[in-house]
């Protein structure tokens, strides 16, 4: 491939590199210690309700597979962006599954009464860190902004990040503590991705870009089909963000599947 992206290793960004799961980790510790966690969840819910539900509703599904949409708009123009992507996705769902399962952290509807707190969607009572969606938003946000790109993308990327993190709180199935927990091992699959993706360099030849890219391009074909169980009002969102990175990466799409190149 000739259109492969230079790391940003060679480029003082040591800032983005660290700076989301030091200061993620520094906060985790300082809610854990403190005993904030329950107040800060119940304070954070209530404020965030005053935006809607229809509002957190369509944040919070950013986190699920949409997200994973980002990445397909990189299939045949940044190979490198996207073997690292996948190499983070498997630490992250080891960062996940290892935790949740183990820990079986007790979610809020599980310890707090329907009259504390307000609740969007669906009543998950177990398995609580860390929170997947959060996870899963700062991998693939993460992995954007260690690439080449504006600090000013960097930074609106990031706040999306955040502002899917908040809305696990606002949908109410989640405690601060779970976000700041997806957040670090969400980033720091990121960071652990692309040293190993620089590495180990299989996943840069062409067969096993088209085959990553016919998995991404599958995830975006079934949030089309899929029903929106969870968040209804959300369906027509989720159609329409699959169809326009479907179109977008298109032109990628052909020349990476292009046999006479």
């Amino acid at each position: 491939m000739n259109d492969t992206l230079q790391s940003d290793v060679q480029y003082p960004v040591r800032a983005w590199r660290w700076g989301v799961p030091v200061v993620s980790f520094v906060l985790a510790l300082f809610v854990l210690f403190s005993g904030t966690n329950t107040a800060l969840f119940l304070a954070i819910n209530q404020a965030a309700n005053t935006l809607g539900d229809g509002f957190w509703s369509h944040v919070t599904v950013l986190g699920d597979t949409a997200a994973l949409l980002l990445i397909l708009l990189f299939c045949g123009r940044r190979p490198q962006l996207v073997w690292q992507f996948f190499i983070a996705a498997l630490l992250a769902i080891l960062w996940t599954q290892s935790m949740k399962g183990p820990l079986g952290v007790l979610r809020p509807p599980a310890i707090l009464s329907s009259e504390q707190f307000h609740l969007i969607g669906t009543l998950f009572q177990n398995n609580s860190f860390p929170s997947g969606h959060t996870t899963t938003t700062f991998l693939v946000i993460g992995v954007l902004c260690l690439q080449r790109f504006t600090a000013s993308i960097k930074l609106l990327l990031l706040l999306l990040a955040i502002l899917v993190g908040l809305s696990r709180i606002a949908c109410g199935v989640h405690w601060p503590l779970d976000v700041l927990g997806g957040a670090f091992g969400g980033w720091m699959a990121a960071v652990i991705g692309q040293w190993l993706s620089l590495r180990w360099r299989i996943g840069l030849h062409d067969y096993v870009q088209r085959a990553l890219a016919i998995l991404l391009l599958a995830v975006a074909l079934w949030m089309i089909v899929r029903p929106a169980h969870e968040f209804p009002m959300t369906q027509p969102f989720q159609v329409t963000l699959a169809l326009a990175a479907i179109l977008w990466s298109g032109r990628g799409m052909w020349r990476l599947f292009s046999f006479k190149r």
